[in-house]
């Protein structure tokens, strides 16, 4: 019972997570829709260009960093928190017009964050996963989760793709075992009394 709330809760937090991007969807269209109304009074601006130029670019860059938010939302990868963060920081230097030291840490910061995404990422920590039921056909699997996995029919169950190649490479039907292709790969997510009832497909998003 447990478990099977925890599964529950775990789904439902995505399509709120989904809610939640809908919303800033909305209010980023209408704010990027007055933010460009502004535009037609540039010519009668009266509190002067620095102080003109200052607003504009905090919003905008408010605006950007609304937009990462919403691709870290929907796609949960190592690189989308690397993007709110690289902008959340450029609008800090850009916009704030902190101290020299202020300024300092926010340039080290950036290089911090550029060698990260440079170096220690490998092509499976930006990953996408979904989760399919044994008894769901290979065909339909792909057309969900964008892949091309190689079915031996238009009938054939993923759970029968999954024991094909798990006996190919000499290993057992159980929860966590897995198979590898060149972009995807496929876990054993639940079984019921020895039949596959859940696979995880996982796909690089490189």
């Amino acid at each position: 019972m447990r478990k099977y709330l925890q599964i529950r809760l775990y789904e439902l937090s995505h399509y709120v997570e989904i809610i939640i991007s809908i919303i800033l969807v909305i209010s980023l269209l209408v704010l990027t829709g007055r933010l460009a109304l502004t535009l037609t009074g540039i010519f009668t601006i009266k509190s002067g260009i620095d102080t003109y130029l200052q607003s504009f670019l905090n919003q905008a860059m408010s605006i950007a960093i609304g937009v990462e938010l919403i691709k870290m939302l929907s796609k949960h990868t190592s690189g989308t928190i690397i993007e709110v963060l690289l902008f959340a920081i450029a609008r800090q230097i850009v916009v704030a017009h902190g101290s020299a030291k202020d300024s300092l840490l926010s340039v080290i910061a950036l290089a911090i964050l550029f060698a990260t995404r440079k170096y220690l990422f490998t092509s499976f920590d930006d990953t996408s996963s979904i989760i399919v039921r044994g008894s769901q056909k290979v065909r339909i699997a792909n057309v969900l989760a964008r892949v091309e996995l190689p079915a031996i029919n238009k009938n054939e169950l993923m759970r029968d793709l999954m024991l094909r190649y798990l006996e190919e490479e000499g290993k057992t039907a159980t929860i966590g075992a897995s198979i590898a292709f060149s972009d995807v790969a496929l876990r054993v997510d639940h079984m019921h009394e020895g039949v596959i009832t859940r696979i995880e497909i996982i796909k690089s998003l490189k």
